[in-house]
């Protein structure tokens, strides 16, 4: 509940004082909580919430893939910048798997 009191109150995008207050991310609850927060405050900029995710002196790397997840999932992979796309690693599975969950549990 911290991390969506946090995220209603903030104005500006994610906060570094905000995510601290969550937590560190070492432990699940809090990287669940930190990338709850990330997604929700910084409402459709998909870049701010990144960046708040994986600038932090906690599990940073964790907090960002879970982050990730939740805002590709709100707002797909058209939100990510084009150049930070091209630099993927394994881009053509990445988006093979993708194409085979959609077509599996969509249509």
């Amino acid at each position: 509940m911290t991390a969506v009191k946090l995220a209603d109150a903030a104005t500006g995008g994610p906060r570094a004082e905000d995510v601290e207050a969550v937590g560190a991310g070492w432990i699940a609850e809090e990287a669940l909580a930190i990338a709850v927060y990330c997604a929700l405050a910084c409402a459709g900029d998909v870049v701010a919430g990144l960046l708040a995710a994986v600038n932090h002196g906690g599990d940073s790397d964790s907090t960002g893939a879970i982050t990730g997840n939740l805002l590709g999932a709100a707002y797909g992979a058209q939100s990510l910048p084009a150049d930070w796309v091209a630099e993927l690693e394994a881009l053509q599975i990445v988006n093979r798997v993708a194409d085979d969950l959609i077509e599996t549990f969509v249509r």
